[in-house]
């Protein structure tokens, strides 16, 4: 008996809430990052909670860190959730929740010094999320600072209530966070360097993607269009006739003679008239047109909306210009011009019957002689 189950296809996984993440792509980065440091801040509040509970720590001393805590992340992620950081260089306020992280931790000493060590054991995990967004000013401003601070809130406890203060215990958590911290400065350093060359080889492997694109469309001497790519912006076109009914011209241009300059100047010189008739073409083709290398000396024009009569006047326009350019700075002697067949494509045509008569208009514009214009209608 045949399986009637319908095939199961995957649901598409929910987009982030806009509501709770942001509309734009920028907003939603920054607060789902913020939201990493989110139980990091939840957990440290919970130790809090138990050691009020235990007895280990005054409740109000734990009720302001909780506080400062809840009220800090809430104002991070209203300012990220607005938006208006979006266009900054670090648009994740990575450096000032850094600064918080910090003062957090300075906060949580100079509440409760009993509570030091915890405290100097919760700074690499608020600032192991943002290290390596930091330039190294910023770097060294936030392990330099944490420490000095500290040692300031140590220096004013000694001064106002010495008694609470375990002068051996004290001197070793210091010391160990001075050591800590610029390790940790170091490990984020080299994170930060591998993260820019990561950036730096996708861009250059985008850039080289570009690159291949390009080359894979345009030709390599005169950078038009090449005859492939050509074909695919015909059918475009073709498609584009179907849905409107507009009409487009096609012309197909030739240099005169060019077997004769390959002969007498060399490969080389030809290669230059090639890629000067290609520019000079460029310069007097309608915005919407499209130039393209149809093989060897000859050169597809492609002209939107525009039927033969129309597009002629570009093309002996370029014709006066091709006239008029000092070919001899090329090669003394050298003399060009160019011969082209026009002709509509019509709804009701096929896109060979077109290119068949705008080949057959330049052969005809090749026996009046040089630089000839041929419109060939439809029915001839």
């Amino acid at each position: 008996m045949p399986n009637t189950t319908p095939p199961t296809t995957e649901a598409p996984a929910p987009a982030p809430s806009p509501w709770l993440f942001g509309d734009s792509k920028g907003q939603r980065y920054a607060t789902k990052r913020l939201m990493l440091t989110w139980p990091c801040y939840a957990f440290a509040d919970l130790i809090l909670c138990l050691a009020a509970s235990f007895g280990y720590l005054d409740p109000w001393k734990a009720a302001v860190q909780v506080a400062y805590h809840m009220l800090g992340l809430t104002v991070f992620y209203l300012l990220l959730r607005s938006g208006k950081f979006e266009d900054r260089d670090e648009p994740t306020l990575a450096y000032p929740q850094v600064l918080f992280g910090c003062s957090a931790v300075v906060l949580s000493y100079a509440l409760d010094h009993a509570a030091s060590a915890s405290a100097l054991q919760m700074l690499p995990l608020i600032l192991v999320f943002d290290l390596q967004r930091l330039s190294m000013r910023q770097l060294v401003t936030a392990m330099v600072g944490t420490p000095a601070a500290l040692c300031v809130v140590l220096g004013l406890t000694w001064v106002m209530a010495p008694e609470t203060i375990q002068g051996r215990r004290e001197l070793l958590d210091l010391l160990a966070a001075s050591i800590l911290l610029p390790a940790l400065g170091i490990i984020a350093k080299d994170v930060r360097d591998l993260r820019q060359r990561q950036l730096d080889q996708r861009v250059e492997l985008q850039r080289t993607l570009k690159q291949l694109q390009d080359l894979s469309i345009h030709d390599s001497l005169t950078t038009l269009y090449n005859r492939q790519h050509m074909l695919g912006l015909l059918d475009s076109e073709l498609k584009r006739q179907k849905r409107n009914g507009r009409p487009f011209s096609l012309a197909i241009l030739d240099i005169d003679q060019f077997k004769q300059v390959n002969d007498r100047f060399g490969h080389a010189v030809g290669d230059k008239v090639l890629t000067q008739f290609a520019k000079l073409a460029n310069q007097h083709i309608g915005a919407a047109d499209t130039l393209a290398r149809w093989g060897g000396e000859e050169f597809l024009l492609l002209m939107p909306e525009h039927v033969p009569e129309d597009g002629i006047k570009a093309l002996e326009a370029l014709r006066e210009s091709v006239a008029a350019y000092d070919w001899g700075q090329i090669k003394e002697g050298l003399v060009v011009t160019y011969s082209a067949g026009i002709t509509a494509q019509r709804a009701k045509d096929e896109l060979k019957d077109a290119l068949e008569r705008a080949d057959r208009g330049l052969r005809r514009a090749n026996q009046q002689g040089k630089a000839q214009l041929v419109i060939v209608e439809g029915d001839q």
